[in-house]
C-alpha cells in the first residue's frame, strides 16, 4: 500500500492539460493499490495515450514511470454510478522514444493478456500492428455476438461491450482478434488490477466489488420506479428525499396540494399515487380502488436522521407500503406480511446479522438525538427505561392494547407510567420524554412533577442509545426504541402492538392474532431495513443502502455543521408552529 504522505502530491505530474483536474483522484488510486507497479520512491507522470510521444523523453529523463490513462468503463464525471479510470505503468522495460501510440498501447495490452509472455514473442505479435490505423477498426469487429458482459454492457446502457469508447480498447479488440477467453483475461485483470473507481456517495476510491454492489443499488432503483408518482400528503422538507427514492426511468416524482389534483393526475399519466400515510384518509383509498389506481403509503423509515422530522430534518429512510403501514395493527401491513410468510435465504439472515452488528457499533437510531453521555444508575435495582411518545400519534390511535385505552386516553405516557410502575414496584423507573414532545413539537408532554410521581429519574436531552445501554429492560407501548433495544440485545415488555411485537423476540401484554409464528432477530432486521424500507444517501440523495446510511448517519453526527443547520431548522419549525405557520 502506498501512502498519501510518501507518494505526495509533488510525486505526481500531469502533462496533459484535459487530466489536471484529475490529480487527487491518481494519488488516491495509487494509494489505494491500483497501478501495481508503482513504489512509494517512484514518481509517476500520467498521460493519456495521444500524449504519449511528448512525455516519453521527458519520462526517461525524469527517472519517472509512465501511467497511461485510459477512459474507465463509466466516465470520471459521473455523479450516479461509480466513477472510473484505467491506469496502467508502462514497464521500465517498455520505455523508449516511440514511433507512435500504437506501438506502446499494443505492447501494454499484450502484456496484460499475459504477463509472462517473453520480449521477443512481444515483438512478433508487435510487427502485425505497427501500422495499425485505429480509426478505420471497426466498433464490433473481433467480439462473438453471443458474448455477454453484463456489468459493462449495462454500465454503457445496454450498448455491448465492444463500443466501450477509447483507444486501449480498440487495440484490444484487435489483439484479441475474436477470441473470448484472451478477451476475458484482459477484461479480468484490467478491470480487477487497473481500473480504479470512486464513490458517488464520497468520492473516495472503492474496490470492484463494491462498485459493482453500488451500481446495482441505482439500477434495481432506477428501473423500480417505472411508472409515473403522484405524491400527497407529505411536508414539503420531505420532497426532496422523496424524490429521490421514487425518481427512476419513469421520471421524477409530481407533488400535489390537495387528493383530487393528485388523483386526476396520477388516472390521466397512469400512474400510482404516494400517500403519506398519516394523512390518507378512507375517502382517498376508495376512489383509488374505484378509478383502479396503485396507492402507496409511506412514512418515516427506521434509521431516519440526525435531527427530528418535526424539527425539519429530512428524512434519509421510508418506510414504503401497498397494504397499510407498518405502526397501524388495525390492518394487514407488508411489513406484517414479510414476517409472516417471507422465508429469507442464509445469506439474507447473514446479512440481518451484519446490520445488526454496524448499528450496535455505530451507536445510531432513528433520530440520533441528544446529548451523548454515561448514566450511573444505582445499583442492586432492576432498572427499567419508559420512553415517552407523541400522545396524538397515529401509532397510538390506531393501535390495540389489553393495558391502555389507546383510543381514549388522554395521554398514553401519562398511563404508561403508571403501569410500569405498578409492574416493576422495585424497580428504579427513568423516564424519557419524546423529542418531538420534548422539544415543544409535538402532543404528549407530562410534567416533571407528574413524571416522577412514578418514575425515579427523568431524562432530558438524553440519547437513547446511552440509556437503552445503562438500563436492563425497556417498557413501552409501541415505540421504535423497542425495536432499538432489542438490537441491543436488552428485555423489552410491550403495552400495545408494534411491528416488532408478536413474533417471539419480546414479552408482549397484549395478544396479537396472526403473529404466531417466530422469528430471529436477524430475519426482523433484514426485513425492516432492506425488504421494507427504501434507503437514500442524506447528503447526494443517491439511493443506497441500509449499511451505507448508517455509516453516514454516523458521520453527520459527529459533524459539527450538521448539528448546527439541524438545531437552526428545530428551532424555525418551533417558532413557525407556535404563531400558527
Amino acid at each position: 500500500m502506498i501512502g498519501l504522505k510518501s507518494f505526495g502530491p509533488g510525486a505526481v505530474k500531469v502533462l496533459d492539460p484535459s487530466l489536471k483536474g484529475y490529480r487527487n483522484q491518481f494519488i488516491r488510486a495509487v494509494d489505494s493499490g491500483i497501478a501495481p507497479g508503482l513504489r512509494h520512491d517512484q514518481r509517476a507522470i500520467f498521460v493519456r495515450p495521444d500524449k504519449v510521444l511528448d512525455a516519453s523523453a521527458k519520462t526517461m529523463r525524469a527517472g519517472a514511470t509512465m501511467v497511461l490513462v485510459f477512459d474507465g468503463p463509466t466516465s470520471i464525471a459521473a455523479k450516479r454510478v461509480p466513477a472510473s479510470l484505467a491506469l496502467i505503468p508502462v514497464p521500465k522495460s517498455h520505455e523508449r522514444q516511440w514511433e507512435n501510440p500504437n506501438e506502446l498501447i499494443t505492447e501494454v495490452v499484450l502484456k496484460l493478456i499475459d504477463p509472462d509472455r517473453e520480449e521477443s514473442q512481444e515483438r512478433v505479435r508487435l510487427d502485425t500492428f505497427r501500422s495499425l490505423n485505429l480509426s478505420s477498426v471497426s466498433a464490433g469487429e473481433g467480439v462473438s455476438e453471443s458474448r455477454e458482459c453484463t456489468f459493462l454492457e449495462a454500465l454503457l446502457g445496454g450498448k455491448p461491450i465492444s463500443v466501450v469508447p477509447g483507444l486501449f480498447w480498440q487495440v484490444a479488440l484487435k489483439v484479441c482478434a475474436g477470441d473470448c477467453e484472451k478477451l476475458d483475461t484482459l477484461l479480468d485483470r484490467l478491470l480487477r488490477d487497473h481500473v480504479v473507481w470512486f464513490s458517488p456517495y464520497t468520492g473516495e476510491v472503492v474496490s470492484f466489488h463494491e462498485a459493482v454492489r453500488i451500481f446495482k443499488t441505482v439500477q434495481e432503483h432506477w428501473q423500480s420506479n417505472d411508472c409515473p408518482s403522484h405524491c400527497y400528503g407529505a411536508q414539503y422538507w420531505n420532497h426532496p428525499s422523496i424524490n429521490a427514492t421514487f425518481s427512476g426511468k419513469s421520471g421524477e416524482v409530481t407533488f400535489h396540494e390537495t387528493q383530487e389534483e393528485t388523483v386526476a393526475a396520477a388516472a390521466q399519466s397512469n400512474g400510482k399515487i404516494l400517500s403519506w400515510a398519516g394523512r390518507t384518509d378512507p375517502s382517498l383509498e376508495a376512489v383509488c380502488r374505484k378509478r383502479d389506481i396503485e396507492l402507496v403509503r409511506i412514512e418515516d423509515g427506521f434509521l431516519r436522521s440526525v435531527g427530528l422530522g418535526a424539527g425539519l430534518a429530512r428524512g434519509a429512510m421510508l418506510a414504503v407500503d401497498d397494504l397499510g403501514i407498518y405502526y397501524d395493527p388495525s390492518r394487514p401491513s407488508r411489513l406484517e406480511m414479510l414476517l409472516r410468510d417471507y422465508e429469507l435465504s442464509s445469506d439474507e439472515r447473514a446479512r440481518g446479522a451484519g446490520l445488526i452488528e454496524l448499528i450496535r457499533t455505530a451507536r445510531v437510531s432513528k433520530y440520533n438525538f441528544g446529548r451523548s453521555r454515561s448514566f450511573d444508575f444505582p445499583t442492586g435495582r432492576n432498572k427499567v427505561l419508559v420512553p415517552g411518545q407523541v400522545a396524538d400519534d397515529a401509532a397510538i390511535r390506531k393501535s390495540r392494547s389489553a393495558t391502555i385505552d389507546c383510543a381514549n386516553t388522554p395521554n398514553v405516557n401519562h398511563d404508561l407510567l403508571r403501569l410500569a410502575r405498578e409492574r416493576n414496584p422495585d424497580a428504579y423507573l427513568v423516564f424519557k420524554p419524546h423529542p418531538d414532545v420534548e422539544t415543544g413539537l409535538r402532543k404528549g408532554k407530562v410534567t416533571r412533577e407528574e413524571a416522577l410521581r412514578y418514575a425515579d429519574q427523568v431524562a432530558v436531552d438524553a440519547n437513547i442509545i446511552d440509556l437503552i445501554d445503562a438500563v436492563d429492560e425497556v417498557e413501552t407501548f409501541s415505540s421504535l426504541s423497542g425495536f432499538e433495544t432489542l438490537l441491543r440485545g436488552k428485555k423489552v415488555v410491550v403495552h400495545g402492538a408494534p411491528f416488532y411485537a408478536g413474533w417471539g423476540l419480546s414479552e408482549d401484554l397484549t395478544a396479537l392474532d396472526g403473529r404466531q409464528r417466530k422469528r430471529s432477530l436477524d430475519e426482523l432486521v433484514y426485513l425492516a431495513l432492506v425488504k421494507y424500507a427504501r434507503t437514500i444517501d442524506p447528503l447526494t440523495l443517491l439511493p443506497c443502502t441500509p449499511e451505507f446510511l448508517v455509516t453516514r448517519l454516523m458521520q453527520q453526527r459527529n459533524d459539527r455543521r450538521h448539528l448546527v443547520t439541524t438545531a437552526i431548522r428545530r428551532h424555525a419549525s418551533w417558532l413557525g408552529r407556535k404563531i400558527g405557520l
